[in-house]
């Protein structure tokens, strides 16, 4: 009995040192020395250069012995890059974030954010709600910025026709009925959009519909619900309430712009893009009067949208030795301090926190903060897929929809021809 307790009383012994000579666990602080030395490993799909302007540059003024190592990856080599790099900082989309906390190498944020010196509650809290359900209630990353749609309408022509504003939280039914009220004979359409397919595609979106089952392998265009989605298009087209002229995604004078239709919808960066160099090349003429009001919705939940683009998620490797500093570029890409001078300066992106919309025009960019991402969004399943499917699908609903539109096909020809084709495509290994 002496020796089996003495043999016991030896090996915590040997435990104890072992643990004593082990490396500790590292404990984050929520504030941390500016002047640390660190050499910090950031993964992205960003190129160095585009990443040290957006966020790098800013981060060294206040942190100027913090080296940043921007690591370039792309979906299809995340693995790779990952066991190679080490990385201990990433920036990824939405997926990737899902992806990497089901391989659990995220680290948890909440208790550094339990604080009020962060302002958690000045983040967009529907994007904050997003990444919580997906972390199964702990917040795992921080959204520096992300994309949704609007429904942006000239204000000049609904009052020449003395029609009311478009409303926030409108469907897409509701959307088509207002732009029935605008009179064809007078060349004005009451919503522009770029082609038939962008139409269906954010129309099916809303819906909740997909193209693919990617489970079963099946293309599944040719369904009632999306019969449906197409009837609306063609019926809207043929009455000159909707114009699908096929606008190249780089033409700046789309029918929106030139004064010709009454609506459209697009992200955010259409302001950029679009109506911001309009603008700067009407030169004396008159300049578009526009709006916005939220995007599109689903008649049964009025309140998400399904057009949300969280591409900028900001998390810690769980593996990382450098915690500590990779904690302070999150917290400080993600604070107000950086909100408020990125606010100063235009972008294709809105900033995640609430307070900081560059908006010197008094425009209703709140819109673009209303509604909540939709938990439940259609995921485009790219590995599970023929190389190009998505691509060459989009191009086979096009020409189907445009048989239709021009008399070639009905409808029920174009879509029967779409699954079929479809089908061909998917079935290529």
């Amino acid at each position: 009995m002496k020796t089996r307790v003495t043999a016991v009383f030896a090996g915590m012994i040997v435990l104890s040192l072992l643990i004593s000579c082990s490396p500790s666990k590292e404990t984050v602080e929520y504030e941390g020395d500016p002047q640390m030395n660190a050499n910090l490993k950031i993964m992205t799909v960003d190129s160095k250069d585009d990443f040290m302007q957006d966020y790098g540059d800013l981060f060294n003024a206040k942190y100027p012995n913090i080296e940043l190592n921007v690591v370039s990856f792309q979906e299809s080599n995340l693995q790779e890059v990952l066991k190679q790099e080490k990385p201990d900082i990433f920036l990824t989309s939405q997926n990737v974030y899902e992806q990497l906390l089901h391989e659990s190498k995220l680290y948890d944020l909440d208790a550094l954010l339990n604080t009020d010196a962060f302002n958690l509650e000045g983040v967009h809290q529907g994007i904050v709600d997003s990444l919580r359900d997906a972390g199964n209630g702990k917040l795992y990353g921080l959204p520096s910025v992300f994309l949704t749609k609007a429904l942006f309408y000239n204000k000049d022509l609904f009052d020449n026709y003395g029609i009311p504003y478009p409303q926030d939280r409108m469907t897409w039914e509701e959307v088509l009925q207002l732009a029935a009220r605008f009179p064809a004979r007078d060349g004005v359409s009451g919503l522009f959009m770029r082609d038939f397919y962008s139409l269906s595609e954010d129309m099916a979106r809303c819906y909740g519909l997909s193209k693919v089952n990617v489970k079963d392998q099946k293309v599944t265009v040719n369904t009632a619900s999306y019969k449906s989605i197409f009837q609306d298009i063609l019926g809207a087209y043929e009455a000159k309430v909707v114009v699908l002229p096929e606008v190249d995604l780089f033409e700046v004078y789309d029918p929106f712009i030139t004064g010709a239709s009454a609506m459209t919808v697009d992200y955010y960066y259409y302001i950029n893009h679009n109506i911001i160099p309009a603008k700067a090349g009407t030169g004396d003429k008159p300049l578009l009067n526009w709006d916005v009001a939220t995007a599109p919705v689903k008649e049964t939940n009025r309140d998400t949208s399904p057009y949300f683009n969280i591409a900028a998620i900001f998390s810690i490797h769980s593996e990382s030795e450098q915690k500590q500093a990779a904690w302070e570029f999150v917290k400080f890409v993600n604070g107000e301090e950086f909100a408020k001078a990125k606010s100063k300066t235009n972008g294709f992106t809105l900033p995640a926190r609430t307070d900081y919309i560059y908006n010197p025009e008094g425009k209703n960019l709140g819109a673009f903060y209303s509604l909540r991402p939709d938990v439940n969004p259609i995921q485009i399943a790219y590995d599970n897929v023929p190389k190009g499917f998505y691509t060459h699908m989009k191009e086979i609903i096009s020409s189907e929809g445009k048989a239709v539109m021009v008399g070639v096909k009905t409808l029920d020809e174009a879509i029967a021809s779409m699954e079929e084709r479809g089908q061909r495509l998917l079935d290529q290994k």
